[in-house]
């Protein structure tokens, strides 16, 4: 833990030493402290437990280099769910960047994959909970590669990237990955098609995402869908979906109602853990989520919320009981300029 904790002031130190005097550098994240009770759940050893925990934290130096080039790196911290254990930091962003003409814009390093990035934005409440793909682990937040983002004054923008498709670890195979995106976004439209196709130790993979929202001064209405294939050398290709649906609603200037469900049309390619552990990967999952959101400060939110987890039975034949969390989820935002 020490060691990792000085290798973040290291590379904060490092970044800082090149920066360019006169330019606008800052120190900023967020952390998202909680109160859960697993209300109601089909694992005894879960079922009844409540308490306090750090869900993330992430601390991150961005740094102006000058004549459009800038650098990030970012450090991200999470509490072991229900279990022992110590917040261990690990790199989730390191990237260098270059601003271009026409709207472009250039990144290598440890950056975000188009897959989810965008939606995610959309959704707002990533503190709350991930986006569908995220959670069900069809897709990775972060890969080590190099992406090039565009942007048009008429809203359409686009994204194309290679990367290790080894997410922030280290590469340990001889697949990589192509990622691609195209949207468009208003004031009152925002629309996402994107795809990636990867290798990983044999195994082929395919995802494809569509997704369509309606935003406004009243709040976000947005539905998708995420489909992922994945085909080893030997045996039958495995695929499975989720069509996910979210809606936000503005209640005044500081307070937000939110919901969404996620429902899996086939079994699960493995368990989703952490927070929101869920048994799918035998049976078909269904996940609801709803809240509220009230601004107390311009840097602190505060959301009571509940997340309810129902199953209908897969090809096995097996169905789980429900699962029932309820939640008080804050998310604390932090920036200083040096």
């Amino acid at each position: 833990m020490a060691k990792r904790l000085t290798m973040l002031l290291i590379a904060i130190a490092f970044l800082a030493v090149f920066s360019v005097p006169g330019h606008a550098d800052d120190i900023s994240g967020y952390m998202i402290p909680e109160y859960y009770i697993a209300a109601g759940n089909h694992n005894d050893a879960i079922n009844g437990q409540h308490g306090f925990w750090l869900r993330r934290i992430y601390f991150g130096y961005n740094t102006d280099l000058g004549d459009g080039w800038s650098a990030r790196v970012r450090f991200e911290m999470n509490s072991p769910a229900y279990g022992e254990g110590t917040m261990d930091p690990f790199i989730k962003n390191a990237h260098l960047a270059k601003k271009m003409a026409g709207g472009l814009k250039l990144m290598i390093g440890i950056i975000e994959p188009p897959s989810f990035s965008h939606i995610e934005k959309f959704w707002g409440y990533r503190y709350v909970e991930k986006t569908a793909p995220d959670f069900f682990k069809f897709a990775g937040s972060r890969d080590f590669g190099v992406a090039l983002d565009g942007k048009t004054k008429g809203g359409l923008t686009y994204t194309l990237m290679f990367g290790n498709y080894g997410g922030e670890k280290g590469e340990d195979n001889k697949g990589k990955a192509v990622y691609g995106r195209v949207g468009f976004e208003n004031k009152t439209l925002f629309l996402d098609a994107n795809a990636h196709y990867g290798s990983d130790n044999g195994k082929d993979v395919t995802y494809l995402t569509l997704f369509g929202g309606l935003k406004g001064g009243w709040g976000r209405l947005g539905m998708g869908y995420h489909y992922l294939d994945q085909s080893p050398e030997t045996g039958e290709s495995q695929n499975n979906g989720i069509i996910s649906a979210m809606a936000i609603l503005k209640l005044s200037k500081k307070a937000e109602a939110f919901a969404r469900y996620d429902h899996l049309t086939h079994e699960n390619f493995k368990n989703p853990g952490g927070y929101v552990p869920i048994e799918c990967a035998n049976s078909k999952a269904r996940f609801v989520i709803a809240g509220l959101s009230f601004k107390v400060h311009k840097m602190v939110k505060i959301s009571p919320n509940v997340k309810y987890v129902f199953y209908a039975a897969g090809d096995s034949g097996i169905r789980h009981d429900s699962d029932f969390y309820v939640n008080l989820t804050a998310r604390i935002d932090f920036k200083s300029k040096i």
